[in-house]
């Protein structure tokens, strides 16, 4: 019996964003070291496992107190976002932002990491 190559089975898959995406969090929830993050914590360190891919992530990740009340008090408020690449800023759903905060459009979201006042400053400080 010859076996298919996976290409083929993946190929019959319904290959949306939303399973996916799915699919690569069960992967994670499967493949992941033991730990003592909350459920609460646990779903902001799996998104950070899938967006680097890299388990070793975990060691560094340490929560406040009330960092999780208050990152999502910020977001229903509609305070501004900053973001430390273009990809993620572009990678941010307007759609999902609106639904917690109607405050919430493109201009609410900031990038400066390819801004010619940033990288003369990092060039001066050698950064």
């Amino acid at each position: 019996m010859t076996k298919k190559a996976r290409i083929h089975e993946i190929m019959t898959l319904p290959c949306t964003g939303e399973f996916i995406e799915k699919k690569s969090f069960a992967t994670i929830d499967r493949e992941a070291p033991s730990h003592n993050f909350s459920a609460q914590e646990w779903q902001i360190v799996r998104r950070m496992i899938h967006t680097t891919g890299d388990f070793s992530i975990m060691d560094s990740v340490k929560f406040s107190a009330d960092a999780i009340q208050a990152g999502i008090a910020a977001l229903k408020a509609g305070r501004p976002i900053y973001a430390d690449s273009n990809m993620i800023s572009s990678g941010l759903s307007m759609k999902r932002l609106g639904s917690v905060s109607d405050l919430f459009d493109r201009h609410s979201v900031h990038c400066y990491i390819a801004d010619e006042k940033v990288a003369e400053e990092a060039r001066r400080l050698g950064s």
